[in-house]
């Protein structure tokens, strides 16, 4: 995918530090068939309705793995000073309004 290629090449001109930290995560997190399911289903919810109930059973899917992975931390992020991590997150989310309600109903879950 193109967008994710591009958010990437951002993230590790960027912060080189921590993209290689993030980026061993996400390979982490595909070699685990499990996890890599949830990673394509996340893909595939792109062209759903915002309104279509999958993304509610995904958010919570999504959630629970997170908490599973990382137990009370947070995954990896970047500096939460920089601007890249609101600007890669508003570029997923205006990309698709399923995707849009996904990351709402995830952070709601994780943080709620």
């Amino acid at each position: 995918m193109n967008l994710q290629r591009d958010l990437w090449i951002l993230v590790f001109a960027t912060h080189p530090d921590r993209a290689i930290v993030l980026f061993r995560d996400q390979a982490e997190i595909l070699a685990d068939p499990a996890l890599r399911r949830l990673f394509l289903d996340y893909d595939r919810a792109y062209d759903l309705d915002a309104g279509d109930p999958r993304i509610d059973d995904l958010a919570r899917r999504i959630a629970e793995a997170t908490r599973a992975r990382y137990g009370a931390d947070e995954p990896p992020e970047l500096d939460a000073a920089s601007e890249i991590p609101a600007l890669i997150q508003g570029t997923v989310n205006a990309s698709s309004p399923a995707w849009r309600r996904l990351d709402t109903l995830i952070r709601a879950q994780r943080h709620g």
